[in-house]
């Protein structure tokens, strides 16, 4: 903001008093020149004339007042009509070029009761005029900025809402998803998918340019933000449209992508999300790719059963998990790569950057532990089963179990 401006001297303050037995018709006349000037004001009807002509009145009393020295600085008024523009969506532009033209109006009353145009008090009485104009301009933007922060905030948490809504369980009231599918601007019919993202950032914001490289994939989407997790609808005319924004996702985020079956009823928005969480939940922490659901049948079963599938693996790998950490992930990570090769020692030691013979050491001294070989069908598909639980879960083991 300007500084404040200078104090007028009181032999020039005369005349600008005297602008305020008149300022009701300077406010009238002002007015007129703002609509004559910017056509917003009338072909939007963005403020009332009633609006309009108030806020004149008050600024010009308070300038007219500041410039005569009757009373300090009131910034009120442009304070008020900053914020009441910036509501109304009234252009900043249009909000500078009202002072600029108050100020315009008032010089002009000044000069026509000046006797002597050019003497040295019209001078300082111009220079304190267009500090004051400076300072009243300054502030009436600073509290239309703040005003639209303040209003930015509120759409976005009005939005946040909605979008929540989608996601929500409205079965008892099935009107509430289209009515926010309609003011949020989403078709009712089409294609749907939804996606859950999981990021390793906890509250990590999504990529900016997100939503429109979803659009430019074929299809529209909102988001709900939450601590942990980020859920999506998208929306699209086709199958093949979904399945190009989710490739696109999987290019855009770095973290675990799960997406839904495709639907076709916004009703089904809520279970779909259950399917998309799912999804996420199964794919290894820290692997950035996109699953749909159904495409990891055995992943999905252990997520959906937690203590179950930690007691399998407990059961299964417990003496491997029981071992100093270091020599359990040295085990852990030699099955895994076993099985990611299809059973390729070779591959697996490539992989894992060791001999061959270390692989085959690593898996003999599982059989040793777990009782369970890697070249028995039966025994090493219990093996990858309880592999999986703890890529997924983790390698804690699970509670024990106690007979009663």
């Amino acid at each position: 903001m300007t500084a404040p401006p200078r104090t007028t001297p009181a032999s020039a303050a005369r005349p600008a008093l005297d602008l305020l037995e008149r300022v009701g018709e300077l406010a009238d006349e002002l007015v007129a020149r703002i609509v004559v000037a910017d056509r917003s004001y009338g072909d939007a009807g963005l403020l009332t004339a009633e609006e309009l002509h108030a806020a004149c009145l008050s600024n010009l009393t308070a300038i007219i007042t500041a410039l005569g020295g009757a009373e300090p600085v009131r910034l009120q008024p442009a304070r008020a009509v900053g914020r009441l523009k910036a509501e109304r969506g009234v252009p900043i532009a249009a909000l500078l070029h009202a002072f600029r033209l108050g100020g315009r109006l008032i010089w002009e009353q000044l000069t026509t009761r000046s006797p002597e145009p050019g003497d040295a008090e019209l001078r300082d009485l111009a220079t304190a005029l267009w500090e004051l104009i400076d300072t009243y301009s300054d502030t009436a933007v600073e509290s239309y900025r703040e005003t639209e922060i303040l209003l930015a905030h509120a759409d976005a948490q009005a939005q946040s809402r909605l979008i929540r809504t989608l996601f929500d369980d409205n079965s008892g009231n099935p009107a509430r998803v289209l009515t926010a599918l309609r003011t949020l601007g989403l078709p009712e019919h089409g294609t749907y998918a939804v996606v859950s993202i999981e990021t390793d950032d906890p509250g990590a914001a999504l990529p900016g340019n997100l939503v429109t490289a979803v659009k430019d994939a074929g299809a529209r989407s909102v988001w709900d933000s939450q601590i942990d997790t980020h859920a999506g609808l998208l929306c699209a005319g086709s199958p093949a449209s979904i399945d190009r924004a989710v490739t696109k996702l999987a290019d855009l985020v770095e973290g675990r992508i799960g997406v839904s079956t495709n639907f076709t009823s916004p009703q089904a928005i809520p279970g779909a999300l259950a399917e998309a969480r799912l999804a996420a939940r199964s794919v290894r922490a820290g692997a950035r790719t996109a699953v749909r659901f159904g495409d990891q049948p055995v992943g999905h079963l252990l997520v959906m059963l937690p203590e179950a599938s930690r007691l399998a693996a407990t059961q299964i790998l417990g003496p491997v998990l029981g071992l100093p950490e270091p020599e359990r992930d040295d085990l852990i990570d030699a099955l895994r790569a076993w099985y990611e090769c299809r059973g390729s020692t070779a591959a697996a030691a490539e992989q894992l950057h060791c001999h061959r013979n270390t692989v085959r050491y690593r898996l003999r001294k599982i059989r040793d532990l777990t009782g369970r070989d890697t070249a028995d069908p039966v025994q090493s598909a219990e093996l990858h089963l309880a592999l999986q639980a703890v890529t997924l879960l983790g390698p804690e083991a699970a509670p024990a179990v106690t007979s009663a």
